[in-house]
């Protein structure tokens, strides 16, 4: 699991400021699947607190590119509005870990799920909060606007999911989870 070098068990969930890059590195998990596994759903996790590990609050969208793994923790943050996260390595080890963004407010980001690289390089980012949801785009500059809403009638609530290009990057797809459709959107991916 990652940990931040020098603060054990740190806390990425309050009190993060953007743009700061935190040196890490890893814990091993000496038994990454114990027979306890079966009666606790924190039995990985508590090996790695154990040894130093960072805390996270429901990761779930991750990728790799331009070198770095980029990933949401949905509802991370001091508002519980989620946190978009950098990780860059740097050797075997190690690496920095980075805020890249924190809503203040629901409106601007309301817990981000799936992401993925635009052309451009800005991150396209799926929202999973059962009110509203969007798919935003986050560009390099730190910067956030909205790239689509859903409204799609009846499931006007249902998160985006899925998010990703065709290997041309002419096309995004991204499903509207539930009824279990998918989109297709075309636009000037290169200049994102």
């Amino acid at each position: 699991m990652l940990a931040v070098k020098d603060r054990p068990n740190f806390i990425t969930t309050r009190q993060q400021q953007a743009g700061v890059a935190l040196p890490v590195s890893w814990v091993d998990i000496s038994n990454p699947d114990p027979a306890e596994a079966e009666r606790d759903d924190l039995a990985v996790y508590k090996q790695g607190v154990a040894a130093g590990a960072a805390t996270f609050r429901r990761l779930e969208g991750c990728l790799y590119g331009n070198g770095r793994i980029y990933f949401t923790s949905t509802s991370g943050g001091d508002k519980s509005l989620g946190q978009v996260w950098e990780y860059a390595p740097s050797g075997k080890d190690h690496g920095f870990l980075t805020l890249l963004f924190e809503p203040n407010d629901p409106s601007v980001l309301n817990m981000p799920d799936n992401i993925c690289l635009t052309a451009g390089g800005s991150l396209t980012i799926c929202e999973d909060n059962g009110v509203a949801n969007f798919v935003r785009v986050l560009n390099r500059k730190g910067e956030l606007f909205d790239l689509a809403k859903n409204v799609f009638a009846g499931f006007e609530t249902r998160e985006f999911a899925g998010v990703t290009f065709s290997p041309d990057f002419k096309t995004l797809f991204v499903n509207i989870q539930v009824p279990g459709v998918t989109l297709a959107i075309w636009g000037p991916w290169q200049s994102i």
